[in-house]
């Protein structure tokens, strides 16, 4: 063969690139470098810092978590969209899962002047879904609990079994949600007024990748306003068979 058409055969072959692992190594890796600067800075491995010094490095390490965090979102979002959003689902203990959120956001928690209440329920049967992101869809819902607050939050944490599902609601006495708004609520970057002055950061996309992983799951996820204040989140699990 002519070396100009082994050229152009060459040429000619497609590339298999997934986009979602380039933009996650363009953005990620950068971002992952900055961190990891920032808590040699922090922990001091580069010097002796001041008080003042340490307060923008954790400001500024708090913020590229966040923006990690955005990215990883966003990626998300499109694997849903491209329904290319694969679970690994599996037997869960969604009790564990649950408990393993709480004791990761205790400290959190508490300085946000709130109370979570998880009353551990008797033995249940495991879930089919996958555990880490049913983890992610679980610290959403407290985290926003939480965040939502009006003084001092309490969120109570419930499990139950009804027929073949598992139940899981997360009640909160926080800000709730209009009801014009109540059709928006799992819309990507959906956020009521009240919350963007709450918490001006976020970006809205949580519950609308909450609701795939649920429903990708095979389950559902819905809310419901609470007689007094705040509102009820809930979703179902397939239980696994064993």
């Amino acid at each position: 063969m002519p070396k100009t058409n082994a050229v152009k055969s060459k040429l000619s072959q497609k590339v298999s690139i997934d986009p979602y692992q380039f933009i996650d190594h363009l953005f990620k890796t950068p971002i992952s470098a900055i961190k990891g600067f920032l808590e040699a800075l922090i922990s001091e491995d580069c010097g002796r810092i001041n008080s003042f010094q340490r307060e923008y490095l954790l400001d500024a390490l708090e913020n590229t978590k966040r923006m990690s965090g955005f990215v990883d979102d966003f990626l998300d979002i499109s694997r849903i969209e491209e329904k290319q959003f694969g679970l690994k689902l599996g037997p869960v203990a969604l009790e564990k899962i649950i408990e393993q959120t709480l004791s990761e956001l205790a400290i959190w928690i508490k300085a946000s002047n709130s109370q979570v209440e998880f009353k551990k329920p008797r033995k249940l049967p495991k879930v089919l879904t996958d555990p880490e992101k049913i983890s992610l869809v679980v610290q959403n819902l407290i985290s926003n609990a939480v965040v939502y607050k009006r003084k001092r939050g309490e969120v109570k944490i419930n499990l139950e079994q009804k027929g073949k599902k598992i139940i899981f609601s997360c009640r909160d006495n926080g800000i709730g949600i209009p009801k014009k708004d109540f059709k928006k609520v799992f819309s990507k970057f959906y956020r009521s007024g009240e919350a963007t002055e709450i918490d001006p950061s976020g970006a809205g996309l949580r519950l609308f990748i909450s609701k795939a992983i649920i429903e990708l799951s095979g389950g559902k996820i819905w809310f419901s306003k609470n007689e007094n204040n705040g509102m009820t989140f809930c979703f179902s699990l397939p239980i696994a068979k064993t």
